[in-house]
């Protein structure tokens, strides 16, 4: 993920600004949702782009083994000081997976809309290609209505781009995941509708890493 000084400069503010794990009823139904799917899966359940890790700390609430990656060394201390029974690990969203043993799931919530969108699927086909079939994954961005490329958007800390929900599921398709449901909400507190997309790693899919 890209914007690693952004967040780092505005740590404390983040954390004032958010002090809870959801802004919207709806995201932490979908994260319950995505918990029950995980269930008794063997590894662990990585939180890609944990930031200051109250998302972390709700899925080992659930039961989950779950641990924070976040590239943002002034977020993971504010992780780490509030929740310091738990694992946080400073990396970005490719290399996150590569020193960890069985990976039960991934969840990204708003962290790869900072990714430039060549490299979006370079890291998701790095990601299938650790992931064992079965394996899901839940990814929450801000969403656009249009149709086509990703766009970008004035985020207040780092770049950030919008994907229309069948543009971003066609992308995980070519890099062997399979879409089990999605979520797209909108709510007039916030200027864009926002996405959920669970899915899963399938079996015998061609993968674009480039």
């Amino acid at each position: 993920m890209t914007g690693q000084q952004g967040y780092d400069a505005i740590a404390d503010i983040y954390a004032s600004t958010f002090p809870t794990a959801y802004q919207f009823p709806i995201e932490r139904h979908a994260v319950a949702a995505f918990a029950e799917v995980v269930g008794d899966r063997e590894g662990v359940v990585v939180d890609v782009g944990c930031g200051v890790g109250h998302v972390t700390a709700d899925l080992v609430d659930r039961g989950l083994a779950a641990l924070g990656c976040d590239p943002s060394a002034a977020m993971l201390d504010h992780a780490r000081r509030q929740y310091p029974e738990l694992t946080f690990i400073e990396s970005d969203a490719g290399a996150a997976l590569s020193a960890l043993g069985p990976i039960a799931a991934i969840i990204a919530r708003f962290s790869l809309v900072h990714l430039e969108p060549a490299s979006v699927a370079h890291v998701l086909g790095l990601w299938s290609a650790r992931l064992t079939a079965g394996t899901p994954v839940l990814i929450a961005f801000q969403a656009s209505d249009e149709r086509g490329a990703p766009i970008l958007f004035d985020h207040a800390v780092a770049p950030a781009w919008r994907w229309h929900p069948d543009e971003f599921a066609a992308l995980l398709g070519l890099n062997g995941f399979h879409e089990d449901w999605r979520i797209v909400h909108r709510d007039n507190s916030y200027r864009f509708p926002m996405a959920h997309l669970l899915v899963h790693r399938a079996l015998g899919t061609a993968l674009v890493t480039g």
